[in-house]
Parts: structure tokens; C-alpha cells; sequence
């Protein structure tokens, strides 16, 4: 009998898996591997992200030293600025002076138990308003005795504060040497 007029004809006898059949079990276990591998990678980018971000988040220390920095600086350039009696540039950086002080005290700042800014809080307000007063008043004796409190509020936190080592003085000269402190001809200037 011949193949043709088999009585099976039509009904496929089974038969060992194809070359096509194969690839494709191959391709899939491939495909399943990298898909696995990539959720892997993604969930240790996913990681390292949030890692980061509790990073980002942690608070920073503030920058206590730099913004005292920053104080001292405006606070002498203020009193060469009221010794030329240019009220102008004093005035200027009277608020110069008031808004570092207001950023150091709204930051909370505590440093080694101290609490810096609650010690600013209570001693240093008077007498930078007191001062920035006689500067609105243009009055050069008024200026020298209360520059002289700021002076001292500044040591009295500094004692408070565990740093009493850092003794502020009132300047002999200026440590900027490339700004003039003399007012304008017309301008800011004059008792």
C-alpha cells in the first residue's frame, strides 16, 4: 500500500521537536533571563535612587562658621562706613547685618548642645537695633557707643556659647583694602 492511500492519511505521526520549535524555546528562556536580569538591574537602580533621595533628605548642618563669617565681615565693613560717616553704605550694611542675624536665628541652630541661635535670639537684637537707630539718626558719637554694645553682646554670646576664646574688637582697619568707605560728594555722607 502506498503512502497515498494510507488509512492514516492525514493524521501526522509525532515527531521530535523541530529546529523551528526549539528556537523558540530558546528565545524564550533568553527573553525570560534578560527580562530577569533587567528587573534585577532596575531594582538596584530603584535602590541606589532611594538611598540618594533619604541622603538628599537627611538634614545638612547648617553653615555656622561661614555665616558668622559673613556677620563679622558686615559688621566691620558697617563701622568704616559709620566712621567716614557715609550713612548710606552704613545703612546698608546695617541690614546686611540684620538679615545674617535673622538667618542664623530662624535656622535653629544647635552646636555642641549649644543652642546658637536661641542665644542670638535673646542678646544680639538690641544692640544691632540700637545701632542700625543711630545710623537712621547720622550720628557719628551716637554710632561709636552702640557699635561698641554690638561688640559686646557679640563676646557676651560667645561666653554663653562655650566660645568665649573669640573675642571680637572693634576694627583698627579696614581688612578689605580694595573698597572706599567714604560716602559720594552729595550723597550719604555728613553728621
Amino acid at each position: 500500500m502506498d503512502h497515498l492511500s494510507s488509512p492514516h492519511r492525514g493524521v501526522s505521526e509525532p515527531r521530535p521537536p523541530g529546529a523551528w520549535q526549539t528556537l523558540f524555546i530558546v528565545l524564550a528562556m533568553i527573553l525570560a533571563a534578560v527580562a530577569l536580569w533587567g528587573a534585577v538591574a532596575a531594582s538596584r537602580r530603584v535602590f541606589r535612587l532611594e538611598e540618594r533621595v533619604k541622603a538628599l533628605e537627611q538634614p545638612k548642618p547648617y553653615p555656622l562658621g561661614e555665616a558668622m563669617g559673613y556677620l563679622q565681615r558686615y559688621v566691620e565693613k558697617l563701622y568704616f562706613a559709620g566712621q567716614a560717616h557715609n550713612w548710606e553704605l552704613a545703612d546698608f550694611y546695617a541690614h546686611e547685618v540684620g538679615e545674617t542675624v535673622e538667618d542664623i536665628m530662624s535656622a535653629k541652630v544647635v552646636d555642641e548642645g549649644v543652642e546658637v541661635s536661641k542665644l542670638m535670639t535673646t542678646m544680639l537684637p538690641p544692640a544691632e537695633q540700637d545701632l542700625q537707630e543711630a545710623v537712621q539718626a547720622r550720628d557719628p558719637a551716637l554710632f561709636q557707643t552702640r557699635y561698641g554694645a554690638l561688640v559686646d553682646a557679640c563676646n557676651a554670646c560667645h561666653q554663653e556659647a562655650k566660645h568665649g576664646f573669640m573675642k571680637i574688637t572693634i576694627p583698627e582697619r579696614p581688612s578689605v583694602t580694595n573698597q572706599s568707605f567714604a560716602p559720594d560728594r552729595g550723597t550719604g555722607g555728613g553728621p
